[in-house]
């Protein structure tokens, strides 16, 4: 008996060591540990150069499980199942990008070979052909000239008192209005290098306080940038019927380059703003003279946009790669809005609250979209659908301002047509900057009826 059990032991630990020998078992194993996004891109990449394919895999489920709420990574990885024929996963997750709404050329993907000419493929690429087809009733709601248009608008808010919209120029550091009488003309004057405000990249209207809040700064886009004030941001606070600079709010940097951006106005008249640098957030307090630090967004490095619930006690964060996240502003804690990886909520370029629910503009994802977000408790999702998709004048869609019930945002942002240093790229040339307006509701009460019915039938047939 002894001799068995000791032959058992020495079986066993054969096999054990075989399998740390496995290369493809170490591989598999380090990447699980591993934490770097770049690198894990790096690597999946060079896997698939190499056609070594069950390797592209493990790499990208990996990467899936950091980035869950995002089409792109998926799709990658449904290419890595369709090399190697697996037709079960690859399926599986395609059918899952066409429930969300979304559409990929997949029929013209040469990866995709291995699972074509089956019923199944082609019952999900003529579902993706139907979610490429614009839906909504947006129109246009002016247009900026493309003799402005390199001037990067990248913000606009709605003054409703002046009947205007304001948009803030990164190039010049100077805030242009639009009047449906007066058309589009400056509001105020260029920003001074020296002193600031700087390139604009951020605006946020108080109407009760007759505030404009502004975040700027010295950014290679911005004309006054020089070696001497590189880095710097402010936050200035101006007079809404003048343009005239109240007071402007600095950080000390330590040295390190600053950007603030994400201006949020609080129902309560406070305003929120980041540090894109750092993800530190920062409050100024209704007729307050200080900044406050409040926390930072550790592990999240493309925040586009926050808003806050009426009552001010809950956050929205997006993050453009991670998807939604919800902030207790008591606490501070911060969860993600869907706790269960479902649905895709990567590529949100700009986030509003607007009675009980979440408007997002998601241009990250194909088609482009503006999404709304039904919640309970400010909490709890209990519904998402397309509020517009796939506008034929969908280039790049860029940031926006709610106005009564519906949201106003640019359809082609000019941003991409730049290169790092600001400047515009060969072969491209500037558009005129379209403003666009869609409902906020479109369609709702159909689309909440029909999640009411599908309820019903899982309570009937046992299903949760």
């Amino acid at each position: 008996m002894k001799y068995l059990i000791l032959s058992i032991g020495m079986v066993f630990s054969l096999g054990l060591s075989a399998q740390a020998l496995d290369p493809e078992v170490a591989f598999a194993e380090n990447v699980k540990k591993m934490n770097n996004i770049q690198q894990l891109v790096k690597m999946a990449a060079e896997a698939e150069q190499q056609a070594l394919f069950a390797r592209q895999e493990v790499v990208l489920k990996r990467l899936v499980e950091l980035r869950p709420y995002s089409p792109e990574l998926k799709l990658a990885l449904v290419k890595a199942y369709a090399q190697q024929d697996k037709k079960t996963e690859a399926y599986n997750d395609l059918v899952k990008l066409q429930n969300a709404g979304l559409s990929y050329p997949v029929g013209d993907q040469p990866a995709f070979e291995n699972i074509k000419g089956t019923d199944v493929f082609d019952y999900i690429e003529e579902g993706m052909a139907n979610n490429a087809k614009p839906f909504g009733i947006g129109e246009k709601a002016f247009e900026v000239s493309k003799n402005y248009s390199g001037m990067l608008f990248e913000n606009l808010v709605y003054d409703a008192k002046g009947q205007r919209f304001l948009l803030g120029s990164v190039r010049a550091g100077s805030v242009y209005q639009y009047t449906e009488n007066g058309g589009f003309k400056e509001f105020t004057d260029p920003s001074n290098p020296a002193s600031g405000p700087w390139g604009i990249i951020d605006l946020a209207i108080d109407q009760e306080a007759d505030l404009l809040w502004i975040a700027s700064a010295t950014m290679p886009h911005y004309n006054g940038t020089t070696q001497a004030n590189f880095g710097q941001a402010m936050v200035s606070k101006l007079d809404l019927n003048t343009g005239e600079v109240i007071k402007s709010f600095a950080l000390n940097s330590s040295g390190q380059p600053m950007l603030f951006n994400n201006l949020h106005l609080s129902k309560n008249q406070n305003l929120y703003f980041m540090n894109a640098f750092g993800g530190e957030v920062y409050k100024i307090a209704k007729n307050s003279e200080q900044v406050e630090p409040l926390f930072k967004l550790s592990g999240m490095t493309a925040v586009k946009a926050i808003t806050s619930n009426d009552k001010e006690s809950i956050m929205y964060v997006s993050d453009y790669e991670q998807g939604l996240f919800v902030v207790n502003l008591e606490t501070n804690q911060v969860v993600p809005l869907q706790q269960k990886p479902s649905g895709f909520f990567a590529g949100i370029n700009d986030l509003f609250y607007d009675g009980g629910d979440l408007v997002a503009i998601q241009g990250g994802v194909q088609p482009a979209r503006l999404m709304r977000y039904v919640l309970k408790q400010d909490l709890f999702l209990l519904n998402m659908f397309p509020i517009e998709a796939a506008h034929p004048s969908y280039e790049s869609l860029g940031n926006g301002t709610l106005v009564g019930d519906e949201v106003y945002y640019t359809t082609n942002s000019q941003w991409a047509k730049t290169d790092g240093l600001g400047r515009l790229l060969p072969q491209q040339s500037w558009d005129d900057l379209v403003v666009m307006k869609s409902p906020t509701k479109y369609k709702m009460d159909e689309h909440m009826q029909r999640q009411q019915q599908m309820e019903e039938i899982k309570k009937k047939r046992g299903l949760k």
